[in-house]
């Protein structure tokens, strides 16, 4: 009996000790159910990286109405898919949105690269049916969505920051008196380190290791984060999202600028499978990138499953802001496996988000790239056969959670010191949360930079494939956070939580339709966008408002936009007008109708 006793107190003392590991110094929920983060001596908190993905994770993905269809033809579909683009790049913008073009199951083969660079379209699928083939025998990327142009600094409204030191974390920062700024401004809040910075980082001295590789210099190390202001107090401005990067006046200054954006948004890519033809398994004259994006902001790409490209699936450049690529798949890449292949998931953009999604036979799966600016979070996915590691890659990226993320390769934030003609350090202000590997570097930049291993399972070493450095800050090693099992969803639900609190959102029963074409012959589709579901009447009336046809009668339709179509082979050439009501709102548009 003694012996029984003694064995449950045993097991009852491993439990608590588990438990009691499941713990972080650094964050924690407090009594009232929040986040509560500690700070350093310099004031350094763990930042709040959910200021992320397709409108800041703010509002879901849209539901975009078909507007066009198109199937597959025999042989090369480049020609009658970018004409199917280009007919739906000409509709009208409603909302932001111009609609998606449906492809029905089926094949489509294409030589070359097709555009997407106009606002509101969407490319969807029937599934994994739907096939869109990279037949091309020169290395190219099948589906290219960019804008013309990107952003653009005002200089003329760059403001100093005054702050003695400003930590990671904090969203708040003092400017010099005289500026501009306003609640609602979107700003540059840029970094500029000096030649002290890169001395103390040891990134002068690269060539010196292989006469090949470039030492770092500081004017090529001015990095611009993305953040609205939401509130000014005098000289003291609040952004949407903290300072992923210290600046501290030994090494860095900071400015605060105003810029203005031409870049497209709400254009995406959905539901479909894509291939890329290949000679041999180290063919690199085919398929590259599946997607390739830039000069864009709030676009997606969700449920597309991509084999064989040499490059990545989606590759998301530097012009990009609040991309979301959610529940897709690179899969078994061909290319060399070596430097500047099977980047499965590239993100050189900002405020991005990958989650749900999974590789197989890659190298660097879940990456960020050169001098990429956070937040940007990787959450939920899934590495197999990995060749390489996940993480930052090179070249001072900061501000990245990589969230739940599994592989049976590496995850590494190190010094990569002189690989790839002068790597260094690859980034600061990593986060690894709850995540599993065989294989961790966490190495700590000098100064008060960090890096941190949370609840990660798999050994974790301060050396890397090129140096040795301090060991980042490491807690709850081998046992998950289990009262935080995602930090980024964690921080996503606070924030979304204050938010509602903090604005009152009044009641809106406005609402917009367009008519097209217009003029039509026999035909004509009507748009209507709803921002609450509403039981509509929408009739056909002639110029002095005298009722020709009744098109709907009390029709209940939802919150979004809503296409329906309309047969008009009984209304005779002439103008008209098309009028909207919903009992307490009424809108009319005129049509010209030519049989």
């Amino acid at each position: 009996m003694a012996k029984k006793i003694s064995i449950i107190s045993l097991i009852i003392y491993f439990f608590l000790q588990s438990v009691n590991c499941q713990t972080t110094t650094l964050v924690s929920i407090d009594a009232n159910g929040k986040l509560s983060y500690k700070a350093d001596v310099k004031g350094m908190v763990i930042p709040d990286f959910s200021g992320v993905g397709y409108q800041n994770s703010e509002k879901p993905i849209p539901v975009v109405p078909v507007v066009k269809t198109l199937t597959a033809v025999v042989g090369d579909n480049v020609a009658n898919v970018q004409a199917a683009i280009n007919e739906v790049a000409a509709m009208p913008l409603l909302n932001g949105i111009r609609g998606a073009i449906l492809f029905k199951a089926g094949t489509y083969e294409m030589s070359s690269t097709i555009n997407v660079t106009s606002s509101g379209i969407v490319l969807r699928g029937e599934g994994q049916t739907t096939v869109f083939k990279a037949t091309g025998i020169v290395q190219y990327d099948l589906i290219h969505i960019i804008g013309a142009s990107g952003k653009a600094d005002l200089t003329s409204t760059q403001k100093q920051v005054t702050d003695a030191f400003v930590p990671v974390g904090t969203k708040s920062v003092t400017v010099q008196s005289g500026h501009t700024f306003a609640v609602g401004d979107w700003v540059h809040f840029r970094r500029e380190p000096n030649t002290a910075w890169i001395h103390m980082l040891g990134m002068d001295t690269l060539s010196h290791i292989d006469p090949l590789a470039t030492d770092w210099t500081a004017s090529s190390y001015k990095i611009s984060f993305e953040r609205k202001i939401t509130d000014v107090q005098g000289n003291v401005l609040t952004f949407d999202a903290p300072v992923m990067d210290i600046i501290d006046p030994v090494y860095a200054n900071a400015f605060v600028l105003k810029f203005t954006s031409a870049r497209i948004s709400n254009c995406a890519v959905e539901n479909l499978k894509m291939t890329s033809s290949f000679l041999s398994s180290t063919d690199e004259l085919h398929g590259w990138n599946a997607i390739y994006m830039d000069n864009v902001e709030n676009c997606w790409v969700k449920k597309v499953i991509a084999y064989s490209f040499g490059y990545s699936c989606v590759n998301v450049n530097d012009g990009a802001s609040f991309v979301t690529v959610d529940s897709c798949s690179m899969l078994d890449g061909i290319s060399q496996i070596t430097g500047g292949r099977r980047y499965s998931f590239n993100l050189n953009a900002q405020r991005s988000l990958v989650q749900n999604c999974t590789t197989r036979n890659g190298r660097h799966d879940f990456v960020d790239g050169s001098r990429t600016p956070g937040p940007n979070v990787f959450y939920n996915c899934t590495a197999t056969l990995e060749h390489a590691d996940i993480g930052p890659h090179h070249r001072w990226s900061t501000g990245i959670l990589i969230d739940n993320v599994s592989t049976d390769g590496q995850i590494r934030v190190q010094d990569r010191a002189d690989s790839g003609s002068g790597h260094g350090w690859s980034g600061a202000q990593i986060m690894f949360w709850n995540c599993t590997s065989p294989d961790f570097v966490v190495q700590d930049p000098p100064s008060y930079h960090c890096n941190w291993a949370i609840g990660c399972i798999g050994p974790i070493t301060n050396v890397g494939q090129w140096t040795t450095n301090p060991l980042g800050i490491v807690e709850s090693k081998g046992t998950k956070i289990v009262a935080i099992p995602s930090l980024f969803k964690a921080q996503l639900a606070e924030r979304l939580k204050n938010l509602a609190t903090a604005v009152v959102i009044p009641k809106v029963s406005a609402i917009d339709f367009q008519v097209i074409p217009n003029p039509a012959t026999n035909q004509i589709q009507t748009r209507i966008l709803l921002e609450q579901p509403s039981k509509i009447q929408l009739t056909l009336c002639d110029v002095n408002g005298k009722l020709i046809k009744s098109l709907l009668s009390n029709h209940q339709i939802e919150i979004g936009m809503n296409v329906l179509n309309f047969n008009f082979t009984d209304i005779k050439s002439g103008v008209y007008l098309v009028k909207l009501s919903n009992g307490n709102f009424q809108k009319s548009t005129k049509l010209i109708i030519q049989n």
